[in-house]
């Protein structure tokens, strides 16, 4: 019983000699802003892999709204400081690679993107750019978009489509992809071409973009809902969660919820944060197709660990999607 104990002791402390004696690791995940429920949960993943390491730290530092150059900035100090490896939330492609980029490349820490990549183009130019996408494939985002609106409306109609920024690469394949299956065709560059009634489908205006604000998401939501019925419109697509993340959004919308309920008005968004389940309980939503912000910033820091020691890597992760919808919102999101 006694050589038991003694080598359980002795294991345990060869345990922490190792942790103690290994090389410590900072890590940045930097989100396109901090304000965001989306950024937030991928902030604890960031921070359950370092804990699952041992002998790494999760710095989570971004702009608290999504700011271009305050997110350039952030890399830059990041930089300066000597962290051992970047994950980029990227916000937008071409000032990041004009400036903070510049920067992380040539001091030769390893980048890795999540979320939202850099432009296939920029990528294509410099293979070396970032190591590693961890994230959803977001032209498969917006396609499944576009199938729940169709699978509510299958005749077509007019649609708006609410995105944040008309220069974000990830947010533009999402709107492609939404076009694409709304349309049956294929675009050659991101966002495709406003639909002008392919196969029944009509964009009446461009995208609504509310540059990552939620409350000028909400308020876009407002004018298209007080608006829908003089204007003919049969449907919002939000490539974002922006409107469901403030609790303000049920006040909005459940004036509408009879009209919701008849498919007046179809309303389709992408994520699957808990709030948003709750509407699609509550009637006011159709449909939300889901990623899995917990899991990027977990991967994030387990493929940066494994850049920093020398360890292969898959340059393209996708994290798979949830499908949410009001007969399966309590189980869509479970394992």
């Amino acid at each position: 019983m006694l050589g038991m104990k003694f080598a359980a002791v002795l294991c345990l402390s060869l345990f922490m000699v190792k942790t103690v004696g290994a090389k410590q690791y900072k890590f940045a995940v930097v989100p396109k802003e901090e304000n965001n429920p989306f950024f937030q949960a991928s902030r604890e993943g960031c921070e359950a892999a370092a804990k699952e390491l041992g002998n790494v730290e999760c710095i989570f530092r971004g702009p608290k709204g999504v700011d271009v150059r305050k997110q350039d900035k952030i890399i830059a100090e990041l930089v300066a400081e000597g962290v051992d490896g970047i994950a980029i939330a990227v916000a937008q492609s071409a000032f990041i690679l004009d400036n903070s980029m510049k920067k992380a490349l040539s001091a030769g820490i390893p980048i890795v993107t999540y979320d939202s990549d850099f432009e296939t183009e920029a990528v294509n130019r410099n293979p070396n750019l970032r190591a590693a996408y961890i994230g959803t494939n977001d032209f498969e985002l917006g396609k499944a978009l576009g199938e729940a609106l169709k699978a509510e409306m299958p005749n077509g109609g007019k649609v708006i489509i609410q995105s944040g920024r008309s220069d974000s690469p990830n947010l533009n394949l999402r709107v492609m992809g939404v076009r694409s299956a709304l349309s049956g065709r294929e675009y050659e560059h991101s966002p495709g071409k406003r639909l002008m009634g392919e196969a029944g489908w009509t964009e009446p205006t461009k995208p609504l973009y509310n540059f990552g604000s939620f409350e000028q998401a909400l308020e876009d939501l407002k004018n298209v809902l007080n608006s829908y019925k003089q204007r003919d419109i049969h449907a919002v697509v939000a490539v974002g969660g922006w409107s469901q993340f403030l609790t303000t959004y049920r006040n909005v919308v459940e004036p509408y919820k009879q009209a919701i309920s008849d498919k007046e008005i179809i309303i389709i968004t992408a994520d699957t944060a808990d709030e948003q389940l709750v509407y699609l309980k509550d009637g006011l939503a159709h449909a939300n197709v889901g990623q899995n912000p917990f899991e990027m910033g977990r991967q994030a820091i387990l493929t940066l660990y494994k850049l920093a020691t020398k360890k292969p890597v898959e340059e393209i992760q996708y994290i798979p999607m949830t499908y949410c919808t009001q007969e399966n919102y309590q189980t869509c999101t479970k394992n």
